[in-house]
Formats: C-alpha cells, sequence, structure tokens
C-alpha cells in the first residue's frame, strides 16, 4: 500500500465516512484519522502502541548516538591540534568533512531505502560509523582521521535521514508531532551531550577516546537494533487478488522478507526525486530557514567554543565541554515542551472547527518560537564581546536561549513539511538534512576569521540578522502556504502510481 494513496485528502475520507462509517478508523475527538490504515495488523499504522514507542526510541537513540559521535572530539581540539602540529581552526575541520558528507550521502541511499526497506540502511550505516568512530581512534595521521570522517559522515548521513520518515510509517498525523518531536530533540542533543562526554573523556583518557568510545556504543546498538528494529516500510501492492495478501510475521520484518503480492509492480528507485523536492515552495522555505537556525543556533557554538572559551575565559577541556553541553541541552529540552505536542494541539484545534480538515499550515504558528535562535545568539556575541564585566552565565544563558529556539524551530518544520507532503516524508528529511548540512560545514572556515575582522558582537549580530531574514518567509507560508500548495507545479506525482489504497 503506497504512503502516498494511504494519506489520501481528509476530504475524501469525510465525504464517504457516511456510507462506510464502520470503515473508518477516528482519533479520539471523532475525526477521521489522517492516513487511514490497511486492515492488516502488519501495517505499521495498526501496530500495538508499545511497539510503536519502542522503534521510535530506537530511532531516536540511533540519532542521538550518530551525532553524539560526531561531536564527541569537538572539546578536545586544542589537544588534537597539539597531537597532529596544526592549529585548531585546522582540527575543526575534521567536523566540517563529516558535515559535508552527512549531507550529501542521503542522496544516494534514500531511493534504496524506498525499494528495499529502511532496516538495511539503518543497520548498514549504524555499522559503518561504528567502525569509521573507532579507525579514528587508532588513526597516527591527519589524513587518516580525514578519511574515517568522510565515511562516518555518509553512514551518519544515511541514518538521521530515515528517523522522519520511520515516525511518519507508524503514526497518523494528530499523533506525528510529539513523535517527531521527541526524534528532533534527540537529533539536536546528540551534539550536546557530545561535549559533556567529550570534554572529561579527552581530559582523563586523551582524545582518542573521544573516537572509539562512540564507536563501541554504536557497535552495542547495533546488536540491539539487528534483533530489536523491524521494518517499517510497508508496501502490500496493488493486486488483482488482493485476498491472497500473507501478512508478515515480527521475525519476517526483521529478516529482510518482502511482501510477495500477485500482480503487484516492483519498487522504482528514482535517484532524481530528492532533487524534485526543491521545486516545493512547502519545502524549500521551511528548509532554508531551518540551516540557519541550526547552523547559527547550535554548530557555531560547537565550532567556536573551544577557541572563545579557553582564550576569554581559561576554561580547561572538561569545562569546555560542561558549556558547549548543558546549555543547549536545557534549552533544547524547554523548546520541545513548547513544540511538538503544541504543533498537534494547532492541528486538532483547526480540524475541530473546520469539519475535520487537518491544514499543515496549522502547525506554523508555534514557528513564533524560533525567534529566540537569533535573540540567544544576540546575547551570546554580546557577553563574549564583553566578557571583562559579564561572567561566562551570560554566554551560556544566550547559548540555552537560542537553543529553545532552535528546538522549536526544529519540530514545527519537520511537523510541517511531512504533513504537506506525507508520502514524501524520507524525501523531505533529505532535502532538510542537505540544506541543515551544507549551510553548517562552512562555518568552520570564516567563523572565528570574520569574528577578528568585524569584533564578536558584530559578527554575532549578522549572524542572528540570517536567522531573521530567513525565517520570515516561513511565517507567510502560514497564510499563503495553502494556495501555493493548491498551484499544479507543488504537485508531486506518487512513487507508485499502480498501487492501491
Amino acid at each position: 500500500m503506497d504512503p502516498e494513496k494511504r494519506d489520501a485528502s481528509h476530504a475524501e475520507s469525510v465525504a464517504n465516512s457516511a456510507d462506510h462509517d464502520d470503515a473508518i478508523r477516528r482519533d479520539p475527538q471523532g475525526l477521521p484519522v489522517i492516513p487511514q490504515p490497511s486492515s492488516h495488523q502488519d501495517d505499521p499504522l495498526n501496530w500495538h502502541p508499545a511497539r510503536k514507542l519502542i522503534v521510535a526510541i530506537q530511532v531516536s537513540w540511533l540519532a542521538l548516538l550518530t551525532l553524539l559521535a560526531s561531536a564527541a572530539p569537538n572539546p578536545s581540539f586544542v589537544l588534537m591540534s597539539k597531537t597532529f602540529g596544526l592549529s585548531v581552526k585546522e582540527i575543526s575541520y575534521e567536523l566540517t568533512v563529516f558535515l559535508i558528507f552527512a549531507g550529501v550521502g542521503p542522496l544516494a541511499i534514500v531511493p534504496f531505502a524506498n525499494a528495499y526497506g529502511r532496516r538495511p540502511v539503518y543497520l548498514v550505516g549504524t555499522l559503518i560509523t561504528a567502525v569509521t568512530s573507532i579507525a579514528a581512534g587508532f588513526c597516527d595521521t591527519w589524513a587518516g582521521i580525514m578519511v574515517t570522517r568522510v565515511f562516518s559522515g555518509l553512514a551518519a548521513g544515511w541514518v538521521t535521514s530515515m528517523g522522519a520518515a520511520t515516525i511518519c510509517d507508524m503514526y497518523f498525523v494528530h499523533q506525528r508531532g510529539v513523535y517527531l518531536g521527541i526524534y528532533t530533540l534527540s537529533m539536536t542533543s546528540g551534539p550536546h551531550v557530545a561535549p559533556l562526554v567529550g570534554g572529561f573523556v579527552a581530559q582523563s583518557l586523551g582524545w582518542r577516546a573521544c573516537f572509539y568510545i562512540p564507536g563501541y556504543l554504536q557497535i552495542g546498538t547495533f546488536v540491539v537494533i539487528l534483533f530489536c528494529l523491524p521494518e517499517t516500510r510497508y508496501s502490500a501492492k496493488h493486486s488483482s487478488a488482493p485476498n491472497r495478501y500473507v501478512e508478515q510475521s515480527y521475525i519476517q520484518n526483521i529478516t529482510f522478507r518482502n511482501r510477495k503480492v500477485p500482480g503487484g509492480r516492483p519498487c522504482r528507485m528514482d535517484f532524481a526525486r530528492p532533487f524534485r523536492m526543491l521545486k516545493l515552495f512547502a519545502v524549500v522555505v521551511p528548509a532554508i530557514s531551518y540551516m540557519t537556525c541550526f547552523a547559527y543556533g547550535t554548530v557555531l557554538f560547537a565550532l567556536t567554543g573551544a577557541h572563545f572559551f579557553t582564550d576569554i575565559y581559561g576554561f580547561t577541556t572538561a569545562q569546555t565541554g560542561l558549556m558547549l553541553s548543558i546549555p543547549l541541552l536545557i534549552g533544547g529540552v524547554i523548546g520541545e515542551f513548547s513544540a511538538g505536542w503544541v504543533t498537534d494541539w494547532l492541528s486538532n484545534r483547526y480540524a475541530r472547527t473546520h469539519n475535520g480538515e487537518r491544514l499543515p499550515e496549522a502547525r506554523l504558528t508555534a514557528i513564533w518560537g524560533a525567534l529566540l535562535v537569533p535573540v540567544g545568539v544576540i546575547i551570546e556575541g554580546v557577553c563574549l564581546s564583553h566578557s571583562d564585566t559579564v561572567p561566562w552565565i551570560g554566554s551560556a544563558f544566550g547559548m540555552g536561549i537560542a537553543n529553545v529556539g532552535l528546538q522549536i524551530a526544529t519540530t514545527t518544520i519537520y511537523a510541517y513539511t511531512t504533513d504537506c507532503y506525507k508520502a514524501q516524508s524520507a524525501e523531505i528529511s533529505t532535502v532538510l538534512n542537505v540544506f541543515r548540512q551544507i549551510c553548517s560545514f562552512p562555518l568552520s572556515f570564516y567563523a572565528i576569521p570574520f569574528t577578528e575582522r568585524v569584533e564578536i558582537q558584530y559578527a554575532w549580530l549578522t549572524f542572528a540578522m540570517a536567522v531573521l531574514v530567513t525565517w520570515i518567509p516561513v511565517l507567510l507560508l502560514k497564510y499563503y502556504g495553502s494556495r501555493l500548495r493548491s498551484m499544479p507545479s507543488q504537485k508531486i506525482v506518487p512513487v507508485h502510481p499502480s498501487n492501491s489504497n
């Protein structure tokens, strides 16, 4: 059953509900759920809530751990610079390489996942990131570090690009805000947990441990998901004899046995499909805003923290790790309490007052919270510039405020874009991932040189204005998004047009 068909318009469901009321699944408010599930128990939409939650926790943990592995070495940049005889700026290029390849990696893997399932991507991606992380810890040359980060970034991009799609496979539209929020909080928190761990690990065990300890954790995670993470890509295809469909058992879901339906068409791999998403205003506009929020609301702090906190505040490696972790973690948690369930509430409120119609733009009311990103960036810039009179707590406060806004922006944008084009959740996640990483990777080249040229507070003000400028079009989507999406050029042809509902 193709997701595009399963996610048919709510208006059509309501129109048919009078004649097929018994067949319509409804939410606690009495409104038809979107998408309508099939009658098969192996449809992830029909899974037991506990099973869904276990899968959601696993993919969220994978996102957290994968990005934790990417950022764990950040507090040890100074130690690594002494080992390899390079500047801290040059050492930060290992993160830059990771980010760029994590951005482009999903472009090649998402078509395979659409055809053969998400589970193989999770397994292969986790195993590769584990092996390359461990290998980086044992490298004695800088070239070796960079090569391992290339492959680690590619595989990490594969893993993180599947999470939102997996959530959409299992949950109805009225539930997705909460569970996408859990996933996005894990994804944004990974780089924030990393310094907390990496700072103390680097100071006690050396910088190498910042690579291979996350790698060992990933090996353990690989063993767990090998037995506990089932396939969620539901693809019961159109058949001339639908009654011959055989439901999949749990064992079949974890042993890569594809569903076979007589008369069904094979899945088609379309490598150009993620690029076709670039014509959609409801995807590109939020993606541009998201990339600036992420780059300047978290990556900026990670790339410059070791330099500024050591030089300005005289922090040790462990203290730098704490500074790059605790304020951002607290901000992320506070932000999520104002995001996922709020977007669901906004969507449900609109549906109750508009005959059950679920308008994606209803969720965008929450995007006002993203304004905290530029506010926090400005606060930190001013505090760093006046460090002689303002203690480090001011910078920490600014970072926390920025991350409150980042978490609200992340969850709201993921929920909105996947609502707009439900069947393209994997491609949408890929686009968001590419934009995020492409904007983040150049930061190590210009952030510190720019501050040396114009002073910290003016550089941070410039970054904050970039966030604000890209935020305004997203707000406009709240009022004009529905009209734009109705344009013929904004339609997407289903991946499997022959599949039935």
